[in-house]
């Protein structure tokens, strides 16, 4: 079974800011899902942009080696980033994702891939005394966790892309001793999606806009903690009249707010 990472990518008429790290030969699908999308690709090779199949998508070129020279955007400048091949190939697989993390918005998403070292062709590889793979990094789901938790992302989501239709070496390594959640030992490839924040706070950050969540969280927390309680109980009404901030969003946002969540809807 084999499946890239489109399985991940959404459509509609969004026009969300898109980066394509040496991932090319998505642009093509991507700009057929999203034809109002804002997108920009990085390439290493100089004559890609110039590639007959791309003329007319609308793609801002950038021709670099991201493993070698810094990205040329500012913090914050992207919603989606599609890296297919960065985590296998970066020289400083840390310092390459947390590089990219802050390219993302605080809601942005990630799309990656990565060979898993568990998958019982390499294992077997291994047993016989060969390791084929160079220049390339090959990670287990648990080290991937950790990294990207380190480059600040918040959830992280695995789907199979390249796995094993039949078990029989499958089989043979659990009789070995090895674990197989998910079918870890059948999977050669796992595609990721990483999300900068988890889903409740992305649906909080998503609807209204940093200054006024700012607002909103210094009022609930002088709230919490008794500072000028009545008036900042009446500031609260107003904001929340003004921008038309509704009930089940408000108890969300206490939710990730506030230590002490019943005090502060009691006082409400």
């Amino acid at each position: 079974m084999i499946q890239d990472l489109s399985h991940f990518l959404p459509e509609g008429p969004a026009d969300d800011r898109w980066l394509l790290i040496d991932s090319s030969k998505y642009l093509k699908q991507l700009r057929q899902r999203l034809p109002k999308a804002r997108i920009t690709a990085v390439t290493r090779f100089e004559e890609v942009p110039d590639l007959r199949e791309f003329r007319g998508l609308e793609i801002g070129w950038h021709v670099l080696d991201y493993r070698l020279t810094e990205l040329p955007f500012p913090d914050a400048a992207f919603d989606h980033i599609l890296a297919e091949n960065c985590l296998d190939e970066a020289y400083e697989p840390y310092e390459t994702m947390l590089a990219i993390s802050r390219k993302l918005t605080p809601v942005g998403r990630l799309y990656t891939q990565f060979t898993n070292i568990r998958y019982g062709g390499v294992l077997t590889a291994l047993q016989q005394g060969q390791f084929p793979v160079r220049q390339q990094h090959l990670y287990a789901k648990t080290e991937i966790v950790r990294l990207l938790n380190d480059a600040l992302f918040k959830e992280i989501h695995f789907m199979p892309g390249e796995q094993d239709d039949d078990d029989c070496n499958e089989i043979a390594w659990q009789q070995a001793g090895f674990d197989d959640f998910s079918r870890d030992l059948a999977t050669r490839v796992w595609l990721v999606r990483a999300e900068r924040s988890t889903a409740a706070v992305a649906n909080l950050k998503g609807l209204y806009d940093e200054k006024i969540r700012q607002q909103l969280a210094r009022l609930l927390h002088r709230i919490e903690y008794d500072i000028d309680c009545k008036k900042n109980l009446a500031e609260l009404r107003k904001l929340c009249e003004i921008n038309g901030i509704f009930p089940e969003y408000l108890d969300d946002f206490i939710q990730e707010a506030c230590i002490h969540q019943e005090k502060v809807r009691r006082l409400l």
